[in-house]
């Protein structure tokens, strides 16, 4: 038996290896639709949701926990604010330019100088490079061929709206709500409450629009999940963690399944799994020395449309295996090439004096 606030000690957590079984999951949830084969088996077997979409709930809510972690132990709010921003835009902006200078002119039907002076592929890569909605659109003629036509990096629709929920963070921490449970479970009832009226009336701007609306295959929101991250993190010392209601909660989901009330026990079943599986120690050896999942997340999609362009009627559990190393490859050259060396930047110009500098080292791997 453990408590939240143990497990989100640094290197007292398997939340690494989570978000990369979550990566993982989210490439395997869209071999079926890229490779054009039968429907996506968890989505057959829940009735509800999918590998991606589930994948992404996980990303959320572990997001939640340790972004808030990360503002309570940072020096600064401009330090919290740097490290955000660094952890996501490099990342994105590499793979932005790969995706426009190497595979567009590869599989894109125009000629390469035709495909690099449109119009259409300059904007593609504004948006996607500074993750301003909408990303994650057709570029010219590339993958027209595919079953998922044109479709060229779907993941990254998440990120803009992973951002938004950062500044949630950050107004709580500025009025002083992440350092108080109530204060921030005040915070988050009035942003579920604000979340749910935009539901219903969405904003008819792109910038907030696509934070509330509900992706295909998914049957909840993931800015929810986020939320609760945040709440999470504020009850830490109050939420015991264990195996037994896990196993319970997995029970009764799996014996209603088929039942209207599924869905009452399938999410909080969820993510008791989820935070007991990030608080294990039987899995303590598997965890990751480097954190590839950002990687994964945003190169999968594009390397497997790639394989399909090539080999439409290739299996999707095939094309996975293939898919799969060539994704690693890339996401082990991102973290080592981009996203660590950015962050390790500002840490090393920026480092924390006395004090502050041990709150930093003893904060979670947010």
């Amino acid at each position: 038996m453990n408590r939240l606030s143990q497990t989100l000690v640094r290197g007292n957590n398997n939340f690494d290896l989570i978000r990369l079984i979550a990566a993982l999951m989210v490439m395997l949830g869209h071999s079926y639709g890229i490779q054009g084969g039968e429907m996506e088996s968890m989505l057959r077997f829940s009735h509800l949701e999918s590998f991606g979409s589930l994948a992404v709930y996980a990303f959320f809510m572990i997001s939640g926990m340790l972004v808030s972690a990360s503002f309570a132990n940072q020096s600064s709010t401009f330090r919290f604010i740097g490290l955000r921003m660094l952890r996501i835009w490099p990342g994105a902006m590499v793979c932005a330019a790969f995706i426009v200078l190497v595979v567009g002119p590869v599989f894109s039907g125009l000629p390469l100088f035709a495909f690099l002076s449109d119009p259409q592929t300059m904007r593609w890569l504004f948006h996607n490079a500074l993750l301003i909605d909408p990303v994650g659109g057709p570029l010219p003629r590339l993958f027209e061929a595919n079953h998922l036509k044109s479709l060229v990096n779907a993941t990254v629709w998440t990120l803009p709206v992973e951002l938004k929920c950062y500044v949630i963070v950050l107004v709580a921490g500025l009025l002083g709500c992440i350092g108080s449970r109530w204060r921030t479970l005040a915070v988050v009832v009035l942003a579920g409450v604000v979340f749910a009226i935009c539901v219903k009336h969405p904003p008819g701007d792109h910038f907030l629009g696509n934070f509330f609306i509900l992706p295909l295959a998914y049957s909840f929101y993931p800015v929810p999940f986020f939320l609760l991250g945040m709440l999470l993190y504020a009850f830490r010392d109050r939420v015991v963690i264990d195996w037994r209601p896990a196993l319970v909660l997995l029970l009764a989901y799996l014996a209603i399944r088929h039942a209207r009330l599924s869905p009452i026990l399938l999410y909080p079943a969820f993510v008791y799994g989820v935070l007991w599986l990030g608080s294990t120690p039987k899995l303590r050896r598997l965890v990751p020395t480097h954190d590839y999942s950002y990687g994964i997340y945003l190169y999968g999609f594009v390397v497997q449309q790639s394989l399909s362009g090539l080999h439409p009627t290739m299996n999707n559990y095939l094309s996975l295996i293939i898919a799969v190393p060539i994704t690693v490859v890339l996401a082990a050259l991102s973290w080592h090439l981009v996203e660590r060396p950015s962050m390790a930047a500002l840490r090393r110009r920026r480092a924390p004096p006395g004090d502050a500098r041990a709150a930093v080292a003893r904060a979670p791997n947010a």
